[in-house]
C-alpha cells in the first residue's frame, strides 16, 4: 500500500526562506540597518524564529495525520499516549524507550511502545542471559 502526504508548496518554501534569513543572520551580514528609525536587530530575529515556529507546528499537524495513516490500527490509549507525546514537543518517529531498530534508527512511537510493552512482560524474549562460566569458551575475550 503505498501513501503519499502533500504539503502545500507554499509552506515548504516560507520554512526555507525563513530557515535562509536566520542562516544570514548567524553569518553576522553587514547589512544591519542601524540608520533606520525604530530599527531592532533582536525583534527582527525574534520576528523570524516566531515565523518559522508557526510554520513547523502547521508542518507537526500534518505529519501526525500522516503518520495516524500509516501506522494503521491504535487503540485509544495508544492515541491519547501518542497526542501527549507529541503534544510535549516529541516527534512521532521517536520513542520514550529509545529502542532502535536493526539498521540503528529509532523506532517510532506506537511501534516503540509496543515493543517497550513486550520487553517489559517478557524480557527474555529480547536479552540472552549467557551461562555462568570460567570462559573456556573458544568466542569469548581473552581479557
Amino acid at each position: 500500500m503505498s501513501m503519499s502526504a502533500t504539503v502545500p508548496l507554499s509552506l515548504l518554501e516560507d520554512i526555507f526562506r525563513l530557515l535562509d534569513y536566520l542562516d544570514k543572520r548567524d553569518d553576522h551580514d553587514e547589512e544591519l540597518h542601524f540608520q533606520s528609525a525604530g530599527y531592532s536587530l533582536r525583534f527582527e530575529h525574534d520576528n523570524a524564529l516566531w515565523e518559522l515556529w508557526m510554520k513547523i507546528k502547521q508542518l507537526q499537524g500534518r505529519v501526525l495525520e500522516t503518520y495516524l495513516l500509516t501506522i494503521g490500527d491504535i487503540t485509544e490509549d495508544e492515541k491519547h499516549d501518542l497526542l501527549q507525546w507529541v503534544a510535549a514537543g516529541n516527534s512521532v518517529y521517536d520513542n520514550p524507550y529509545l529502542i532502535y531498530d536493526d539498521s540503528g534508527r529509532l523506532v517510532d512511537f506506537i511501534n516503540g511502545c509496543r515493543i517497550g510493552i513486550e520487553m517489559a512482560e517478557d524480557p527474555s524474549c529480547f536479552f540472552v542471559s549467557e551461562p555462568d562460566g570460567d570462559g573456556d569458551r573458544e568466542d569469548d575475550l581473552p581479557f
